[in-house]
């Protein structure tokens, strides 16, 4: 099943992104094959501060890193879907920490665009020809590590459909640096492509994030910051 996957990343993913691994680590990989991300082994542990940006329908990750290391994981999605499905799911509230809340570059409301395909759940900042929208409540980083009366990111899990382009360069300049950061680039959207992918990771390297592994599906990166 995985490698019949695989094929089909490499079928879609003819020409991806330029990159190189920038350091070597052991690492460990949690969640299932569509929803899961390789971290640093054994760099977690149950006072960790964990931050999940874009839940989605698949919270493997989360899951599997509180599971291992009995931490806490502060997750946020303003998808109303996702907020109806995290419901219907038996989860311990007190370690899954969830927030119907969006990742945004300052505090106050945000339009949303629909998916094109109804069945998908992921909203996005970007139109890309949508045109049935919401508003949805974001706060900034620093707003979210202030009202959580944290200090510092240990990892930090990103999937919020092309925003990244925004919130990464704004999280840095503000001096928020997670020690770990896993961040899904969306190249394959129309007004993206391959050179915006690359000159965020450009610009992550030259504030000494090191990329330690590229998954299979080349949409999935994950960093190590090394001051």
């Amino acid at each position: 099943m995985i490698e019949s996957i695989k094929r089909v990343y490499r079928y879609f993913f003819k020409n991806p992104p330029k990159s190189k691994l920038t350091t070597s680590v052991k690492i460990e990989r949690h969640g299932s094959t569509y929803g899961g991300w390789n971290i640093v082994k054994d760099s977690i542990n149950s006072n960790s501060i964990i931050y999940s940006f874009g839940i989605g329908e698949d919270i493997s990750f989360d899951l599997s890193i509180i599971k291992k290391y009995g931490c806490s994981v502060y997750g946020y999605d303003p998808t109303p879907r996702v907020n109806t499905w995290l419901e219907s799911q038996q989860i311990d509230s007190s370690k899954f920490i969830f927030n119907p809340i969006g990742l945004g570059t300052s505090d106050g409301y945000m339009t949303f665009y629909e998916p094109l395909v109804e069945t998908n759940v992921s909203h996005t900042s970007v139109a890309g020809g949508n045109t049935k929208s919401i508003s949805v409540s974001c706060l900034s980083l620093g707003t979210m590590l202030k009202l959580n009366g944290h200090d510092k990111i240990d990892l930090l899990k990103m999937d919020i459909e092309g925003f990244e382009v925004d919130v990464l360069p704004n999280m840095i300049e503000n001096g928020i640096c997670p020690k770990q950061l896993l961040v899904e680039f969306h190249h394959f959207f129309p007004d993206y492509g391959n050179k915006v992918t690359e000159e965020m990771i450009s610009y992550l390297e030259s504030k000494r994030y090191r990329l330690f592994n590229v998954s299979d599906s080349f949409c999935e990166y994950s960093f190590l910051y090394c001051p």
